[in-house]
């Protein structure tokens, strides 16, 4: 193809003809749309921005490329999707209802992140020094995340929720995963309020450690009440925890094991592990399908000389947490909503 385009090209020339040669490509400026106000049933060409401190309301909307949300800013989207990632930046909001992310969703210190019954490729949560807002990351309604959930501020809740890759909950205020399914691995590290894990499954190993105030795997325990038993497909350990620590009706596949939680847990009877028990979770030879409770009476006699004051402070606690969060996260919404409707239409 060469040697023919020189050709014709010395042709033209000796024939007294003129030749253009075309200078490198360029392409047109990527299409950039500001939201403040409401869509409805329309795509959005290029990317979406959410101005700081603004609200934006999408219904029905299809947006082709990448969404920033800015600092202050909301951006509520019920039967939506987003072709690229979703950036929400400090003590901004995002709440996609019904809708889809094909893309990261990267909270950087927002106010919140809620999924319900939508779906994303993966979910980022990471501290910015110096801020003092919380933090919401929140997975509820049959919320699929293809590839990791990896928080490391704020609170942490997958809820009725599938997660296909790793779950991380590090340095978050607190990781509860309720009814849902965890493919890979859960890690819960330096959590302020500790964690539940409640009538679900996680297929990868897990790991508790670094926690304080209280830890709750499987049913019967303070903050959830489970009817099913807890699954864990591989190795569980749960060490070096300054929480209360309760363990019933799970089903261990892998090892159980732990060391150097102070108090030492409380197990129930319902718990089955299929590898081996050690540390804390030890048992006599003769239990080892079942972890023995009276391996551990002497964790259940020191739970048992804990204050009962201090206990039900802790339970409660716990258990009006996500319920002060919801109200706060209705209200944000709430807020938004009427913002963006009191704006109008998009241009």
């Amino acid at each position: 193809m060469k040697l023919i385009s020189a050709l014709t090209a010395g042709t033209l020339l000796a024939a007294g003809g003129v030749v253009a040669v075309a200078g490198p490509a360029t392409s047109a400026p990527a299409l950039t749309t500001r939201c403040s106000g409401t869509a409805d049933g329309i795509t959005i060409t290029g990317d979406l921005v959410v101005p700081s401190g603004q609200s934006c309301d999408l219904t029905g909307v299809t947006v082709t490329g990448s969404t920033r949300v800015a600092a202050g800013g909301d951006l509520v989207a019920e039967g939506s999707s987003f072709g690229g990632g979703v950036v929400v930046a400090e003590d901004a909001f995002f709440g996609a209802v019904d809708s889809s992310v094909a893309g990261r969703v990267t909270s950087r210190q927002g106010f919140g992140v809620t999924l319900e019954g939508s779906q994303a490729q993966s979910v980022v949560t990471r501290a910015v020094e110096g801020s003092d807002v919380l933090g919401v990351t929140w997975l509820e309604d049959g919320s699929t995340v293809s590839g990791a959930v990896d928080a490391r501020a704020g609170e942490l809740l997958i809820s009725s929720s599938t997660v296909g890759g790793p779950v991380r909950g590090i340095g978050t205020t607190y990781t509860d995963v309720v009814d849902s399914t965890l493919r890979g691995s859960l890690d819960v590290v330096d959590n302020a309020e500790g964690g539940v894990f409640c009538e679900s499954e996680v297929y990868g190993d897990a790991i508790y450690t670094g926690n304080m105030s209280l830890l709750q795997l499987g049913a019967d325990g303070p903050v959830e009440v489970c009817d099913g038993a807890s699954f864990w497909g591989g190795d569980v350990t749960i060490s070096d925890n300054m929480a209360e620590i309760t363990l019933d009706q799970n089903i261990v596949a892998g090892n159980l094991s732990g060391e150097g939680n102070d108090p030492a847990p409380t197990v129930g009877e319902g718990n089955r592990v299929r590898g081996e028990l050690s540390g804390q979770f030890g048992a006599p030879a003769e239990e080892d399908a079942t972890v023995g409770v009276q391996a551990l009476e002497a964790s259940v006699a020191r739970m048992a000389a804990t204050t009962e004051g201090a206990e039900e402070a802790t339970v409660e606690s716990v258990v009006e947490r996500t319920e002060a969060t919801r109200a706060l996260l209705d209200e944000r919404v709430a807020v938004a909503e009427a913002a963006a409707a009191a704006e109008g239409p998009i241009a």
